[in-house]
């Protein structure tokens, strides 16, 4: 399945200016983003963060998960850097979808974890395929990583 790029675009953040561009596979509906700043095709072991999209802890800022924590300090210690990159993927709750995700939600409220909460609802522990992120990491023509895992 071909994968498309976007054009380029600059994105003025809380951390400085980073580059963004968006990708999908041919035929897919999600959309995903990756977000670069600095010259990244001379680098070794580019700072780099793998990110699944987590609308509650990135956007409402949940007590539930730290997404959003993790994203903002990628964010922060790319700009100190001077380089680095984020790969936001739309893989929500996990790959079981919002909707499914709030669902989850409501199984850790009686007490479930999040690995049980999937479960209960029949999915197994994760659904994410990061195969794509192979694919942009490819089209910026990296050479090498340092994997984020904060």
């Amino acid at each position: 399945m071909k994968t498309l790029f976007s054009n380029k675009a600059v994105l003025p953040t809380n951390y400085g200016n980073f580059n963004i561009i968006s990708f999908k596979q041919e035929g897919d509906i999600h959309e995903h983003c990756l977000l670069y700043k600095g010259e990244l095709t001379t680098q070794e072991n580019v700072l780099t963060r793998i990110h699944s999209e987590c609308l509650t802890g990135d956007i409402f800022t949940s007590k539930k998960c730290d997404c959003g924590e993790q994203l903002e300090e990628s964010m922060r210690m790319m700009s100190e850097k001077g380089s680095g990159i984020i790969l936001y993927l739309r893989q929500e709750g996990r790959g079981i979808g919002l909707f499914n995700k709030i669902n989850a939600y409501a199984l850790q409220d009686q007490g479930q974890d999040t690995i049980q909460a999937n479960h209960s609802l029949g999915f197994d522990t994760d659904l994410r395929d990061f195969s794509i992120a192979i694919e942009a990491l490819e089209y910026l023509e990296i050479k090498s990583i340092e994997l984020l895992t904060v």
